[in-house]
């Protein structure tokens, strides 16, 4: 299951994905998450809540970094990724690797409320923006 909102005044998108999806359903949240961040300026940030996410099989993950390739093209900024005890490594770890595959990288943090905290920070040497 997952969960996609732009937010044009914070120019932020948010991402939630639970449970396990199949490819079907990956490339569907990929379109969806690309269609959603359309609405949004060059230099958005995305929060990107990974608590209770199943790692999905390799075939199903391929729209996860076509989805994170085109965000990078369209001017994504930072991304936060909210983990939990419950989070596997194998999906952080997943997430991390396609995202420097396509050229940036992620934060963490502990919560939803934690990665907006984080965002309301200034720039962060080291990621998108960077």
């Amino acid at each position: 299951m997952y969960e996609i909102e732009a937010d044009p005044r914070t120019n932020r998108l948010s991402l939630s994905f639970t449970g396990r999806m199949d490819r079907a359903e990956m490339e569907t949240a990929a379109d969806e998450t690309v269609e959603a961040a359309e609405g949004l300026r060059d230099g958005f940030d995305i929060v990107n809540d990974l608590s209770g996410f199943t790692p999905p099989s390799p075939e199903a993950a391929k729209p996860i970094k076509r989805a994170q390739a085109e965000l990078k093209e369209m001017g994504v900024d930072r991304v936060v990724r909210v983990t939990d005890e419950e989070t596997s490594q194998v999906v952080v770890n997943a997430f991390e690797r396609r995202s420097r595959d396509v050229g940036y990288s992620g934060e963490t943090a502990d919560s939803v409320v934690e990665a907006e905290r984080k965002l309301e920070e200034k720039e962060v040497a080291g990621y998108a923006s960077a």
